[in-house]
């Protein structure tokens, strides 16, 4: 099993499958769902119609895969180099720069999106990022494209018509809460500012494959022993403009210290 993503340690050369991907299954799928609709997708992401209000289809297309605005995630102290190496002065400036940018970024998205709060916005992403996984699973291609931009939609299409069978997954559980672990902005043009939010999301898995046979698609296997998935999930949205909705753009590389121990 697989999510996709670009790992911004690659210069974006292209998407990458990788690890395990999860779903709710429980009866709080279709209520989440209807939640998210309200939260974070507009009302014309159910009819199909994905592109920024303004912008034809092509042009939407041609403007949304710029790249990801920072790599930079903010190393534990207890990882960094003492301050009274070369390194680790280095380390503490680069830290002051970027969480200077991380508070005119924040501020550029409350100026835009009124009552915006980063703790609800972590919580409305692994949402979307669940549902993604779910729509994966069965295939689903018109909900994958409204979710994510085109590229990831693109290679997760492609790994569909590749694969020989659908899967089932759930979410057994979230180790530990969703949390937004950097917000950045850019302006393109003026009145055009775009946002970028990178959740880190930690949750148990479990996935199984699911057979084709006539009458269509049953179960096989059972469900196998959970996997730990840690996640860096980056979040993009034209923020100048309320109607565009939040999409997955697509995934950042784990710091090795980040990385869940083999036997969590």
């Amino acid at each position: 099993m697989a999510s996709v993503g670009l790992r911004a340690g690659s210069g974006l050369r292209g998407p990458v499958l990788q690890s395990v991907v999860s779903t709710f299954y429980s009866s709080n799928i279709y209520s989440g769902k209807q939640f998210l609709q309200r939260a974070v997708i507009p009302a014309s992401i159910g009819s199909g119609l994905i592109r920024h209000h303004s912008q034809s289809r092509e042009q939407h297309y041609a403007i949304s895969e710029f790249g990801l605005l920072s790599g930079y995630v903010p190393t534990p102290w207890s990882q960094q180099p003492s301050i009274f190496s070369a390194a680790g002065l280095r380390a503490a400036q680069n830290r002051i720069v970027e969480a200077a940018r991380e508070v005119f970024s924040l501020m550029t998205i409350k100026y835009n999106l009124s009552g915006w709060k980063s703790a609800e916005f972590a919580e409305q992403a692994e949402v979307l990022y669940t549902l993604m996984n779910e729509a994966y699973a069965q295939g689903d291609l018109r909900s994958l494209e409204a979710i994510c931009l085109p590229t990831m939609y693109s290679s997760l299409k492609n790994d569909i018509k590749k694969r020989n069978t659908s899967f089932e997954w759930r979410k057994v559980s979230t180790v530990t809460p969703a949390k937004s672990i950097q917000i950045r902005c850019g302006r393109l043009i003026d009145n055009f500012t775009v946002g970028q939010v990178v959740v880190r999301i930690d949750q148990e898995q479990a996935a199984v494959p699911l057979s084709k046979r006539r009458g269509g698609v049953t179960g096989g296997a059972s469900f196998g022993k959970p996997t730990r998935v840690i996640e860096y999930i980056v979040f993009q949205k034209v923020v100048s403009d309320p109607a565009s909705p939040w999409r997955i753009y697509g995934k950042m590389d784990v710091p090795k210290w980040d990385q869940p121990s083999q036997g969590k």
